[in-house]
């Protein structure tokens, strides 16, 4: 009787086991890809511009991420970034600001993040509210026109860094 009960119980764990992994690996990734999505924010609020790598927001001192952590559901652990700008027909993508992420495994979740249930469907980006982003409707800091000023900003010598002003301007990214 224990040994058929022991069986029963050893195949039940076989079938749990790799859905509770799954799930714990899901949560890792949602915990990696808003860490470093904050930490792009981040380096926007202190820069007035995007990364071109995560190296860069790793080098920003005061620190804004922990570490550069690889994505948890790929073996070699490397993340598709989202950029700014639409990327190159050539797939040349160096240089360009890089406003998020999101995994190259395109396995069927567990979880389902905000309303999707593929890994690589799943966006972690600097301009999501939620992780610092600007609010729905408001701009950043650093991309404001003239004649498109925020309350606050409109008094000359009141100007942040980043802020173009008439007559000095020049095209930035958001």
């Amino acid at each position: 009787m224990m040994v058929v009960l022991g069986s029963v119980l050893v195949h039940k764990s076989h079938l749990w086991a790799p859905t509770q992994i799954n799930r714990e690996r899901e949560a890792e990734l949602i915990y990696r890809g808003e860490h470093l999505a904050r930490g792009i924010a981040a380096f926007r609020q202190k820069t007035g511009r995007y990364p071109t790598t995560l190296a860069e927001v790793d080098a920003l001192r005061p620190r804004v991420i922990r570490q550069i952590y690889k994505d948890p559901m790929t073996v070699k652990g490397e993340w598709n970034y989202i950029y700014n700008v639409p990327t190159s027909t050539s797939g040349n993508n160096e240089g360009l600001p890089i406003i998020g992420l999101r995994s190259k495994s395109y396995g069927n979740s567990v979880k389902v993040y905000q309303n999707k249930s593929l890994h690589s469907e799943w966006e972690f980006s600097a301009l999501d509210p939620r992780l610092g982003g600007p609010p729905p409707g408001q701009q950043q800091p650093g991309n404001q026109q003239p004649g498109n000023q925020q309350p606050g900003n409109q008094q000359p010598g009141n100007q942040q860094p980043g802020n173009q002003q008439p007559g000095n301007q020049q095209p930035q990214i958001p």
